[in-house]
């Protein structure tokens, strides 16, 4: 797990790689703070502290959550020194991911019952990855399958996460047509 803490005035920023899903909450909410294409991507005093936290409280997945260290109140995202992260770190309803490991999970309604009407929206992100909304179930290359509601899938082959994106894209410099970033990804 690939987690790193980054200090500015009055707030320690804490992300965790590997729950990243990419919404990009954080680099269209706030790009003086969180730009991937910089290194580090995350400058902790491009801002001010209440706006990081208010920024890190839209973070859907949990991947980014905050200390304050200047008093001030935390939010959703945010624990205090030394507090149990697991309330800072829980995913958005909405973007929930459970495991399935019954096969009949994953096989339609029981008894033979009508599946009910879903909406599945997929939209490839310009020079990025395939950002796909409505419950989805992927079966990873273990066997087992997890549902969620949002995906960031990798579309340029070199996630060390596959078949999630970690943002490799950037790194190798990939092009594709797609949305521009910050775009809503579902209608």
């Amino acid at each position: 797990m690939t987690t790193r803490d980054y200090e500015g005035d009055g707030i320690i920023v804490h992300w965790d790689s590997e729950r990243c899903m990419h919404s990009q909450h954080c680099t269209a909410g706030l790009p003086t703070v969180f730009d991937r294409a910089r290194r580090p991507w995350v400058d902790s005093t491009g801002a001010s502290a209440g706006e990081i936290a208010a920024v890190i409280d839209t973070c859907p997945s949990g991947a980014l959550t905050y200390t304050r260290t200047d008093g001030a109140a935390h939010g959703p995202r945010g624990r205090a020194a030394g507090e149990d992260p697991t309330r800072s770190l829980e995913v958005d309803p909405a973007w929930r991911s459970r495991r399935v490991d019954a096969p009949e999970a994953i096989g339609g309604p029981p008894d033979g019952a009508a599946p009910s009407p879903t909406s599945v929206t997929i939209t490839p992100l310009r020079d990025g990855p395939l950002s796909i909304s409505g419950s989805v179930v992927i079966r990873m290359p273990d066997g087992s399958t997890e549902i969620a509601e949002h995906w960031e899938l990798c579309r340029c082959g070199h996630s060390a996460s596959k078949p999630r994106c970690d943002g490799s894209h950037l790194r190798v410099g990939f092009v594709a047509p797609g949305a521009e970033s910050g775009e809503p990804t579902d209608t």
